[in-house]
């Protein structure tokens, strides 16, 4: 089935030793979320459920979650979803692109939408990962000393606080020892597993998912129920296909297939054969698996795990923000770029701060790991169900698979992915309430923001004058230039922007030379080089740049200009340069109370905007800056 994807570019060729370092990074980055969910979620399921620990729930379970990994993460992600790459690049922002690509007139805004409520989701998932991971492992210390209980609280806290102020120093330098903890981790919890599953062989059963369908059919509300604790074990199958675009299909799957699902399912084999034979292990059957004596160093190596999981669902809310920044979903908030060499690993302080701020108050509302679990989950099987759909767009639209072909594929994975939905549904009350309020509000946001600039959108082009129109008819009238060489920014090629014809109305002057520079995001990662800066001359001295850059790409007006320099000979070295840069001033206009609170918020999140100085890093003794009044 996945062959008839457009496969990704396969980063490997660069030998046996680069696909080895590419495979040791995406350890470290892509499955720390994945891999550290047997530190809650067996326990988490036999309490959700309220189950006795008995044999039958004990294989029923295991089996879930060996099937669970199978279906959900190594044949939906592994198998079909990753061949679909936009770019070389994946995750749910990149395959809404792809499918808004496709133009299809009868979807108009869906896959917009889908894209957007996805983003929502993962930055609601961004704030219960790191709570929920770093409690689950502080808890470990309670098997240390019970008199230790009541330091867990703030002492995980404070690994969040630590976690959240090192971001500014960037995933690259954090990350570069996170392969080799991870091994380890992997190594250690299937040793674990291993021994446990060679006293309690009776384990093995659980690979016959009958157990898995008599624990559902037999156990009717609670069974659904369950299920909802059933998706932490695959919470992070999402970064799989996400950071694709670092290290690539083939060092992901190999990964994958064999060395994260095989340490996986020795582990949880491992907790159900403990439970087998030790029901009372289900306090903790993650750290019980490890003789007491030696608890205190698998404390620390959990803690650390479960710091590389939150920092891998970190840095992709910092690279899915960049992305939505670049194709004008966010404002344009401060962004640093953090690597030379790698234009994904962005830092965004304000995100960061939030996350950190909303992250604590989690811990502090829900106390516990195992209340945690009741609000994890809805947008791990939110993002599930709308990857389907995207991809069920992409089957239908640019493969144009037949029906026969999309009923056979779609429908047991949208049951699936159904299944879960309504079971992490099931829990609104216990927590899931939260993951739907942050998801409304992330949305809500970005629905206002993406509204707002459509309207500006529709004033500024009402304002635009085509440059050929003006030249013909304006220019004429004002024959005085001066020596030097200014430079606008034009959102429209070929058109003249506003601050360049009020300049002329009020300073009555050109300057020798005019360089009309339109900055295009594509809906596109990256741009080929040969298609990026366009050249073509306007008038006398007027010449129009327009470059185009992918969504996860760095708009460098730098090199934009050097090439303007050295490749054109439009600038002559020493030549005085000066920009011309526009600036929005919002006037809130009398509106209805709904409308009138949506203008307010977008203003407010218009403040949070840089302008074009410091987002393209212009030096400002270079400026001027135009404001023009523009009503919402």
């Amino acid at each position: 089935m996945a062959t008839h994807f457009k496969t990704n570019h396969d980063d490997s060729s660069g030998g046996s030793k680069h696909l080895r370092a590419l495979m040791i990074g995406a350890i470290g980055v892509v499955y720390g979320d994945i891999g550290t969910s047997p530190l809650y979620a067996l326990k988490s399921c036999f309490l959700i459920g309220d189950l006795p620990v008995v044999p039958l729930n004990i294989l029923g379970l295991i089996s879930l979650f060996l099937w669970s990994l199978f279906c959900v993460v190594t044949l939906k992600y592994v198998n079909l979803v990753m061949p679909v790459d936009h770019g070389g690049e994946g995750g749910i922002l990149a395959l809404s692109a792809r499918c808004i690509s496709l133009r299809i007139k009868r979807l108009r805004g869906l896959p917009l939408i889908l894209g957007l409520v996805g983003m929502a989701l993962f930055f609601g998932d961004c704030i219960i990962t790191p709570a929920i991971s770093v409690l689950s492992a502080v808890e470990g210390v309670k098997l240390i000393s019970p008199h230790l209980s009541a330091y867990i609280m703030p002492l995980s806290i404070v690994v969040i606080i630590l976690l959240f102020s090192i971001q500014r120093r960037g995933s690259g330098h954090i990350g570069q020892y996170f392969g080799i903890i991870m091994i380890l981790w992997f190594l250690t919890i299937a040793i674990l597993g291993l021994l446990a599953i060679m006293k309690t062989p009776l384990i093995l059963k659980a690979f016959n998912p009958y157990y898995a369908f008599h624990f559902l059919f037999t156990h009717g509300r609670v069974g659904l129920l369950t299920m909802g604790g059933v998706i932490l074990v695959f919470t992070g199958a999402e970064a799989l296909y996400a950071d694709m675009g670092h290290f690539g299909m083939r060092a992901i799957r190999l990964c994958w297939n064999y060395f994260i699902f095989p340490a996986l399912v020795l582990n949880y084999l491992g907790q159900g054969a403990l439970l087998l034979s030790q029901p009372e292990a289900i306090t903790n059957p993650f750290y019980l698996l490890m003789p007491p004596s030696y608890i205190s160093p698998l404390v620390i190596l959990s803690t650390l795990a479960t710091i590389i999981a939150s920092q891998a669902v970190i840095s992709g809310i910092f690279s899915l923000g960049w992305q939505a920044i670049m194709l004008n979903y966010l404002p344009r908030m401060r962004v640093i770029h953090t690597s030379s060499k790698q234009i994904g690993q962005v830092y965004l302080p304000a995100i960061n701060g939030i996350l950190c701020t909303l992250t604590i108050a989690a811990i502090l509302l829900f106390k516990t790991s195992d209340n945690l679990a009741a609000a994890y989950g809805l947008s791990v099987s939110g993002i599930m169900i709308i990857t389907s759909f995207l991809i069920f767009i992409h089957a239908m639209y640019a493969l144009k698979w037949s029906q026969c072909k999309l009923l056979l594929a779609f429908i047991p994975l949208f049951l699936l992915d159904s299944l879960f939905l309504i079971t992490s549904f099931a829990k609104l009350l216990d927590g899931a309430w939260c993951t739907i309020l942050v998801t409304l509000i992330v949305f809500y946001l970005l629905h206002i923001w993406i509204k707002g600039n459509h309207t500006l959108d529709q004033q500024k082009n009402n304002l635009t004058i085509h440059a050929q129109t003006f030249f013909k008819t304006h220019a004429e009238r004002y024959v005085s230039r001066i020596p030097g060489t200014a430079i606008f920014f034009s959102r429209i090629p070929q058109t003249i922007p506003r601050s360049l014809l009020i300049h002329v109305q009020h300073n009555k002057f050109l300057h020798e030379k005019v360089l009309l520079i339109s900055i295009i995001t594509e809906n596109v990662p990256k741009v080929p080089t040969v298609k990026r800066l366009v050249f073509e001359e306007l008038h006398d001295g007027v010449y129009q740049l327009t470059a185009r850059f992918g969504f996860k790409e760095i708009p460098d007006v730098h090199k934009i200009i050097k090439w303007a320099s050295y490749d054109k000979g439009l600038i002559t070295h020493g030549a005085e340069v000066c920009f011309f840069i526009s600036s929005s001033i919002l006037v809130v206009m009398k509106h209805s109370p709904k409308k009138a609170i949506e203008a307010h918020i977008f203003k407010a999140l218009s403040a949070l905007s840089q302008n074009a100085t410091e987002f393209y890093r212009i030096p400002h003794n270079k400026v001027i800056e135009l404001g023009m009044h523009y009503k919402v």
